[in-house]
């Protein structure tokens, strides 16, 4: 064995001593070595040496052979921080903050940031903001369960977290002493408070059933979705029958609930409602009619119907509808609705050959529980 393997070998040896000091000795198994694998690489000799001089950072993980493993750019540091690393890292914090700031220092030295896909201090700084958000905003989802501002709040907060997080080990759980990572709690609380529920259905209104499409139904829905003068108000052109029966047996999505309108038993008709995320407090509605059954108020009773289930069942703070100013029958049933114009793109969307005009229109909870509430007055 060279000088250089004894070299490294001793390197590794002081190494391990300094991380076991930091995080104890605790069995990693097969599926904590396979994520860290997947996620870090071995650390070179010159790192381990910038290691033992506090100039890079611990590993993140020590597999069961011995291997220090850490983060793929772990010297990353060395290139934004310069001759003095320290320094630049301290930085990164306001003078009052500088107690703080040396002891994230330390924690970051320790190799125990091995949760963050990038170590640093912008990452650290990032964690620490979002982890606030994310706590405030459960609080005042405690309180008041659905809340709009709750919810908006807890899906920026957790969106910027999982772009930070990584999800980390069962390891890592038993090194730190935690009941689970923050990644896992930020995956607990979007299911709790984030993800659609699936409603129940048909949804049926005095005239109409709404519900979902099935096979059966190519036929009725071909009649306007083939239609060239449908499609010219729409983002695609005239199906083919192949094309829809292709968009028929497309999956499910709880984000995207795609209703169609039965009149006494025939299809004439859809209407959607999109989910936004991250927070899932808002959406976009839309609707398509077949033309022969046009001026009877189908549509407007159908999308009355979805914006009552946004609202109600999902709990949305917003609805949007996004048109072809062209579609004037739409702008008067988005109207019909209650809903605001609040914008008028010019030329923004190319559809069909030529440039087109968009109208923006918008409903509030509030304003639709207002409109609700006189259509049933007496």
């Amino acid at each position: 064995m060279g000088d250089d393997a004894l070299t490294r070998s001793a390197r590794e040896r002081t190494v391990l001593e300094r991380y076991v000091a930091v995080n104890g000795k605790h069995p990693m198994s097969e599926a904590d070595e396979a994520y860290v694998r997947a996620h870090f690489v071995a650390a070179t000799s010159t790192a381990l040496s910038l290691m033992l001089e506090d100039r890079l950072p611990l590993p993140s993980y020590v597999l069961g052979d011995g291997t220090p493993m850490v983060p793929r750019d772990h010297d990353k540091i060395l290139d934004d921080g310069g001759a003095d690393p320290h320094a630049w890292f301290l930085s990164w914090w306001t003078a009052a903050e500088q107690t703080l700031a040396e002891q994230e220092w330390r924690t970051f030295l320790a190799g125990q940031y091995a949760g963050l896909r990038v170590p640093g201090p912008d990452a650290i700084r990032q964690k620490s903001k979002w982890s606030a958000q994310f706590d405030a905003a459960l609080a005042v989802l405690a309180e008041r369960p659905g809340h709009h501002v709750g919810r908006g709040s807890l899906g920026e907060a957790t969106a910027m977290l999982e772009k930070v997080l990584l999800p980390e080990t069962a390891y890592d759980r038993r090194r730190f002493d935690t009941a689970q990572s923050l990644w896992d709690t930020v995956q607990q609380a979007k299911a709790a408070h984030l993800s659609p529920s699936p409603p129940d259905l048909p949804l049926r209104t005095e005239r109409l059933v709404l519900r979902r499409a099935t096979g059966n139904d190519l036929d009725e829905m071909l009649a306007y979705y083939g239609d060239a003068g449908v499609a010219e108000h729409l983002l695609h052109p005239p199906f083919t029958r192949r094309e829809l029966e292709d968009r028929l047996r497309r999956p499910e999505t709880a984000e995207a609930l795609q209703l169609v309108i039965e009149l006494h038993g025939k299809v004439v008709g859809d209407v959607v409602l999109m989910l936004e995320g991250p927070s899932y407090d808002t959406g976009e509605l839309g609707w398509v009619l077949n033309p022969a059954h046009a001026g009877r108020g189908i549509a407007t009773e159908a999308a009355r119907a979805l914006l009552d289930l946004a609202f109600e069942h999902y709990g949305l703070h917003r609805v949007r509808a996004e048109l072809d100013a062209r579609n004037t029958r739409s702008a008067a049933l988005a109207e019909r609705l209650g809903m605001t114009k609040e914008a008028h793109l010019r030329q923004d969307s190319w559809s069909k050959g030529e440039w087109t005009d968009t109208p923006h229109y918008s409903i509030l909870v509030d304003e639709w529980r207002a409109t609700a509430s006189s259509r049933t007055a007496p």
